[in-house]
């Protein structure tokens, strides 16, 4: 028996009357009884299970906005998608997202690969299976790999261009993807 194995047997004590390795079907067992279509085991939801739905800031003549989670929930961050149309004031844009605590506090930040010159639209995808992109797609496309962000009430998402070029005016809407708890 090697090590691991003894260590976790000293941490957890199995008992079983009847052992009964997986069979021919593969069923798993709980205490002497097969988990099967006659025996399943069922799961129950709650009302503190999580919800998709999604939420947005589409207001123009803005390139720095910060979504708020509301009070007595947690969001879970699936996607985030913003569409940035820049004005004709010269400078390159960097979209970043930044997760920010009660305090605004930065907890973790992303930024895009790419920056954005004026006068354009281009469409950004934070996503946690997305690839890295180091260039636009199609012209006016770009992914980037978003962390598994879990925020509790209070805490927000900042969305801004990194560099402030012109933030009264470039125009960002920003919709999210996420799943909501009630806490």
């Amino acid at each position: 028996m090697g090590f691991i194995t003894q260590f976790i047997q000293s941490l957890v004590e199995v008992v079983q009357d009847t052992h009964d390795d997986l069979n021919a079907n593969a069923n798993l067992q709980i205490g002497d009884a097969d988990v099967d279509a006659s025996n399943p085991v069922f799961v129950t939801l709650t009302d503190s299970d999580w919800t998709p739905t999604s939420a947005a800031d589409e207001g123009a003549n803005d390139s720095d906005k910060t979504i708020l989670v509301p009070a007595s929930t947690q969001w879970h961050f699936l996607s985030v998608r913003v569409e940035l149309t820049t004005t004709a004031t010269v400078g390159d844009r960097q979209i970043v997202l930044q997760l920010l605590d009660d305090s605004s506090d930065v907890i973790g930040e992303v930024r895009a690969g790419v920056v954005q010159a004026a006068s354009l639209t281009r469409y950004y995808e934070f996503s946690p299976p997305c690839a890295d992109l180091l260039g636009f797609r199609d012209t006016d496309w770009l992914m980037t790999p978003l962390p598994f962000w879990v925020a509790p009430a209070a805490w927000g998402l900042r969305v801004y261009d990194n560099n402030a070029v012109d933030a009264a005016a470039d125009d960002m809407i920003v919709q999210m993807n996420i799943a909501v708890r009630n806490t």
